[in-house]
């Protein structure tokens, strides 16, 4: 074999090998930038409002969002148990998250209750808040921890914050809320729903 033939040769080789590893830097590439548009696009979760501040809270927990419906108060519970409701037939506990955190109960046309539940057990409960803002989209990565620790009665059910547009959201993770003493206490207090209906201090046509 001449020179100039093992010299094409060669070149050619080395041309082949280029183009392969291309193809295989772009596949890789590929699977990377989807693997990071996963990440970015996130949980979808729902942005409420607590006084002045923003909440987030994982949409797979929410099963209905509504205005506050007609509430029957039950005795001996703390103030932020506002009672139980009916809800096509589920007896509901109602936990008003205002009093929970310290703030006076007050209830407006804005407020919303959010019936919550968790994944993996029959259980769920009617969350009063002050307004529902919409459903966003947050990835993992934009979660992190505040500068500061976090204080107050639901610091110990927070994931962490995350911004979004200007504003800073607290996340906060319903898993743990619902599944601690002071909600679970109440899950055994309830009323037969024909003593439910029609009764109540709250409803969506009286406001």
């Amino acid at each position: 074999m001449s020179d100039a033939m093992t010299a094409a040769t060669l070149v050619d080789a080395v041309a082949a090998a280029d183009d392969g590893f291309d193809g295989a830097t772009a596949a890789t590439e590929t699977i990377a930038q989807h693997a990071a548009a996963r990440d970015a696009a996130g949980d979808r979760y729902v942005l409420l409002s607590l006084a002045s501040t923003q909440y987030a809270v994982l949409e797979a927990y929410v099963t209905e969002i509504d205005c506050v419906p007609r509430i029957t108060p039950v005795p001996h519970v703390p103030v932020w148990v506002r009672g139980v409701t009916n809800v096509r037939g589920d007896i509901l506990s109602v936990v008003d998250l205002r009093p929970f955190l310290g703030l006076e109960a007050r209830t407006h046309r804005a407020a919303r209750m959010l019936v919550v539940r968790l994944l993996t057990e029959e259980f769920s409960t009617g969350l009063l808040v002050d307004g529902v803002d919409r459903i966003v989209e947050i990835g993992g990565g934009a979660i992190g921890a505040p500068e500061s620790p976090l204080e107050g009665p639901l610091a110990p059910f927070l994931n962490g914050i995350c911004t979004i547009g200007d504003r800073t959201v607290a996340v906060l993770d319903l898993d743990r809320l619902l599944r601690s003493p002071e909600i679970r206490q109440f899950e055994e207090r309830k009323e037969d729903p024909a003593d439910v209906e029609g009764q109540g201090t709250t409803s969506c046509e009286e406001r």
